[in-house]
């Protein structure tokens, strides 16, 4: 979801750039040349920005599929309720995250 959110947000940066270009270009303001290159060099650097953003987020959330979610604690909780066996979710649960049970002394 995320890599989408910022595939659109730079798509909307680069078509709002291009677009205050085209129009300054059109009414032929004295800032149309700087605009053109501002753009050119944009069109390079925003992508680039987006993809270090893209990478930051995915190395700081690279273990977030390790932990349950409230989404999926939830679910079991309404599978219990509908009488499916606790142990048997529990089960599920250890064998889905890699949960080795532990001794207290």
């Amino acid at each position: 979801m995320v890599k989408r959110i910022i595939a659109v947000a730079t798509v909307v940066i680069l078509l709002g750039m291009y677009g205050a270009t085209l129009i300054c270009a059109i009414l032929s303001t004295p800032a149309t040349k700087n605009m053109f290159l501002g753009c050119l060099i944009l069109t390079l650097v925003v992508p680039v920005v987006m993809w270090i953003f893209l990478a930051l987020y995915k190395r700081a959330h690279a273990d977030d599929d390790k932990n349950i979610t409230m989404a999926e604690m939830r679910r079991y909780k309404k599978r219990m309720k509908n009488g499916e066996s606790a142990e048997a979710i529990a089960k599920e649960i250890e064998e889905k995250y890699n949960i080795k049970e532990t001794k207290e002394n």
